[in-house]
């Protein structure tokens, strides 16, 4: 034990932020004690170092160690219970937490593994919360990735000159609207339009008939005087049908105009749809980001460059 634990406070130097210098030096100060078998000093100290009150908290590493050192002063000491409370605490903060047997006498271990396999099921839980929070970081993590991939991407605005007539935005049958690239508009007017020139041409050939029919010479006057009925109402549904006809022409040529784009659109094109001497560099997304452990990777640099998540290219 004398050989191994004088070697903690220089690991945990190692493993420590700076400004941690002062819980390391606590943690030395509760080692002496419980190297000189002054355990209540020893306790006291601990007990100060795991303090949830404590602002600020020390690291976890810090932590794991005092409730090693706690839990062993207080079976030292015979307070049983709180050490059994101490290597439950050590427990929660690391469900696989071990103690080292070269350092700790065997009734130490003994009561650590009594209270661990007391625990067996809540470590179980604890252990499945911490996978399950991994997962939920990592893909949280993926998604942000995707998404700034995404942001990273270039964008490439192209200038494209339209082939469109001003005369044809006047032709009904829907053709103003299929130059507009409203084709589900100009196949509506075309039916509509379509149906009602049908029906003006059968309401106006019937209307013609029955006109004959009622002044021919060899007809009766019965059949004359039905004939011009007929002829009447033909000739009022064809002039219905044509004003029906005539108001959604105009009606299209209209919604044509008011939709008329002149001769420029704009078109965001994907970069393999552009030239390659012509296409911009484009970052990595992992660049930008963090890993999910919130630990920084040696090459991630203080900040991320001052570029633009998104470029345009006007050809």
């Amino acid at each position: 034990m004398r050989r191994i634990a004088p070697l903690l406070p220089a690991v945990l130097a190692f493993l420590a932020p700076p400004a941690a210098a002062d819980d390391l030096l606590d943690f030395e100060h509760a080692m002496d004690a419980y190297r000189s078998s002054d355990y209540p000093a020893a306790i006291e100290r601990f007990r100060a170092l795991v303090d949830p009150g404590r602002e600020p908290l020390p690291s976890r590493a810090i932590r794991e160690e005092c409730l090693k050192y706690l839990g062993a002063a207080l079976l030292f000491q015979g307070a049983t219970n709180e050490a059994s409370a101490a290597f439950e605490r050590l427990l929660v903060l690391d469900p696989d937490a071990e103690l080292d047997e070269g350092v700790f006498p065997a009734p130490i271990l003994d009561a650590f593994r009594l209270v661990k396999n007391q625990m067996r099921e809540r470590l179980e839980e604890l252990r499945r919360a911490e996978l399950e929070l991994a997962e939920r970081r990592m893909e949280e993590y993926r998604k942000r990735l995707e998404e700034l991939g995404e942001a990273l991407r270039p964008r490439y605005l192209v200038r494209r000159d339209n082939d469109h007539s001003l005369f044809l935005a006047f032709v009904p049958f829907g053709v103003g609207q299929f130059q507009n690239g409203e084709d589900a508009k100009g196949w509506t007017l075309f039916g509509v339009e379509a149906a009602l020139f049908a029906a003006n041409a059968w309401t106006f050939l019937a209307w013609d008939w029955y006109t004959r029919e009622a002044f021919a010479a060899n007809t009766s006057d019965v059949r004359r005087q039905q004939a011009a009925d007929y002829a009447n109402g033909y000739k009022i549904a064809s002039w219905a049908v044509l004003g029906t006809l005539l108001a959604t022409m105009v009606g299209g040529i209209i919604d044509a105009l008011v939709f008329y784009d002149e001769s420029t659109s704009w078109q965001l094109l994907p970069p393999e749809d552009v030239p390659e001497d012509l296409r911009l560099p484009v970052r990595r997304p992992e660049e930008f980001l963090l890993p999910p452990d919130d630990s920084v990777p040696a090459h991630a640099p203080d900040a991320a460059p001052p570029v633009s998540l998104s470029w345009t290219w006007w050809f």
